[in-house]
């Protein structure tokens, strides 16, 4: 009699992730249609697209191109306008340019529709991964719970929509550390080229992901040491390696097919050229003298790369700007500001952007780990990319988001899926999946109750979004995503004009804005007013209202603004004000 087990279960499989994604695409496609370009969302699309038409890369090289380059891919077969002789291009201007080609070469919105849809698929590859490695290491319930986590994270569904590199980066990072597990459960040499282009992947898109080479190597080394063997498969051999000098030896030749394999991916991302720019002049003009290392081996290392081509000129240049601007940025964080950062701003964030639903579960799963009921090797690889990857997050000083946490989520939500184990261990007392059915639908309560404005949620320890601009700005809740939503709301106020202090980089405008700017923190110069009478509506973004960017002189008008509610808001960021006072000058009060 035929075994139809199999084949049912993984039908059931796919049917559990086909609707999870659908989940996922119709909440992120609903929210995304509704929001303007965040901050940096107009240098990451317009330096993608030109990479793509141009070969060249002569602006963003903070951030290497493969996410960029695959969100602009979609615009190849549109009628896209991008002169190459515009001087912002020749001079690589990177906000100048993005804000032209969106916003005056271009219909922004459409081009951002296809972008963006582009990083939804990253999002879906993302929650494909987290079910599937899921139900690897625990089985199906366990997937199933996490899979659910994954489209209901408010974390997931804001940064799932944005032409950014931080989706990219948790893609790409969680799809290494998730190989490398399978790689050392069984070594093949398939597995070692999945490991391979997902390590290039994640360095092509963040130089974050450097964290890996300390995550690989200790987990290499935890998983020789350990007593179980390594089975080594190599065409139509096998080996099983049960010495610890062995199976180190064996993951340390991976370990290097691996970066073999990534430096190769990284050389693709920048077409195989060297060069970040066919111009002689633009090349000369790169500061290298300026940006080289402070570290002497360090900027030896650079230089011998650099002369002797060994990776591409745009890559290195990321590079070194990379570990150059590692000192701190004005932050916010409380009501405090600081040039120099918060030790306590990444816990802070965590505490108050997580789902507390999320916060439960993996308590449960802590429970469950300690206990003893769950042991092995998933502990391992959950653990120790959490450990370095928020260890690492703690030493910085750039305090401008949570969004750097992003990468962390993905190993949160598979660590949290255990908790399902529990319920089913239970069985058939009713108490443990009831408690687990209950989170799990207070997670996906807390998904519905912020849609449409996932980048500005926090949860019910913090006060809910309304409180949240008292906590944390920037791109943590206001990245200039709702620029869009303020002419729709001025409309149904029955607001003819707003004095608008923006952070961000869309074009009121383009979107029908009547404004007069207030002191705003924006990449372009424009021309501001300083004052504003009783009665003037003012739409204030929450960043700007605590001063984080702003200059010394127009701090005191937002610290008065400070005082007073606001009578109304567009997505949590934008806040709306109806003073009754007059600055400079008067004060009701």
């Amino acid at each position: 009699m035929p075994d139809t087990v199999a084949p049912r279960r993984r039908f059931r499989d796919a049917l559990v992730l086909a609707a999870g994604l659908a989940v996922l695409f119709a909440l992120v496609f609903s929210s995304l249609r509704s929001k303007s370009a965040v901050y940096d969302e107009i240098v990451h699309f317009s330096a993608g697209y030109s990479s793509l038409r141009f070969g060249e890369f002569r602006f963003n090289p903070d951030h290497p191109p493969l996410v960029a380059r695959w969100a602009a891919a979609p615009l190849l077969a549109m009628d896209v306008r991008f002169p190459a002789d515009d001087p912002a291009w020749t001079m690589g201007r990177p906000y100048e340019v993005g804000r032209r080609f969106l916003y005056r070469w271009n219909d922004g919105d459409r081009l951002l529709l296809r972008g963006r849809a582009m990083i939804l698929v990253l999002a879906a590859a993302l929650a494909t991964i987290v079910f599937s490695w899921t139900r690897a290491l625990w089985g199906f319930p366990a997937a199933a719970l996490s899979l659910l986590l994954t489209v209901t994270s408010p974390d997931v569904l804001a940064h799932g929509q944005l032409v950014t590199t931080d989706m990219g980066a948790a893609l790409f990072i969680l799809a290494t550390v998730a190989a490398f597990e399978r790689l050392t459960a069984r070594l093949t040499a398939p597995r070692v080229a999945i490991a391979g282009l997902a390590l290039g992947a994640a360095l092509a898109t963040k130089f974050s992901a450097f964290i890996l080479f300390p995550v690989l190597a200790v987990l290499a080394a935890v998983v020789a040491f350990r007593r179980e063997p390594l089975t080594v498969a190599v065409g139509a051999k096998s080996r099983v390696l049960e010495r610890a000098t062995a199976k180190l030896a064996a993951l340390a030749a991976a370990l290097a097919l691996l970066c073999a394999i990534a430096f190769a991916c990284v050389w693709a991302a920048y077409g195989f050229r060297f060069a970040a720019a066919q111009d002689p002049a633009f090349e000369a003009s790169i500061p290298w003298d300026r940006l080289r290392p402070e570290e002497q081996a360090l900027a030896r290392a650079v230089d011998v790369m650099r002369d002797g081509h060994v990776l591409p000129e745009p890559w290195l240049w990321g590079f070194v700007r990379f570990f150059k601007h590692q000192q701190g940025r004005p932050s916010f964080l409380l009501g405090a500001h600081s040039g120099e950062g918060f030790w306590s701003f990444f816990p802070v964030s965590f505490a108050v952007k997580t789902p507390v639903a999320l916060l439960v579960l993996l308590a449960v799963a802590a429970w469950l780990a300690s206990s003893g009921r769950v042991r092995g090797r998933a502990d391992i690889f959950l653990g120790i990319p959490l450990a370095l990857y928020a260890a690492a997050s703690l030493s910085r000083d750039i305090n401008i988001g949570h969004r750097h946490l992003l990468p962390l989520y993905p190993f949160l939500f598979v660590a949290a899926g255990r908790a399902a184990t529990w319920a089913v261990a239970a069985w058939p007392r009713r108490a443990p999946a009831a408690a687990i059915a209950l989170l799990a639908a207070w997670h996906v309560g807390a998904a519905l109750w912020i849609h449409p404005h996932y980048l500005a949620y926090f949860n019910e320890l913090a006060g809910g979004p309304g409180r949240g601009y008292r906590i944390l700005v920037d791109s943590s809740l206001d990245w200039g995503q709702d620029l869009r939503g303020l002419k729709p709301y001025m409309d149904a106020h029955g607001i003819p004009r707003v004095k608008l202090s923006y952070f961000g980089t869309a074009d009121p405008a383009y979107y029908g804005i009547a404004c007069d700017l207030l002191p705003s923190y924006l990449p372009l110069p424009r021309e501001v007013v300083r004052t504003f009478a009783p009665g003037d509506v003012l739409a204030i973004s929450a960043t700007n209202l605590q001063g984080v960017y702003l200059e010394a002189a127009d701090r005191p008008m937002m610290e008065r603004l400070r005082r007073e509610e606001p009578v109304g808001s567009v997505g949590h960021s934008i806040l709306i004000f109806r003073p009754a006072f007059a600055w400079p000058g008067g004060d009701a009060r």
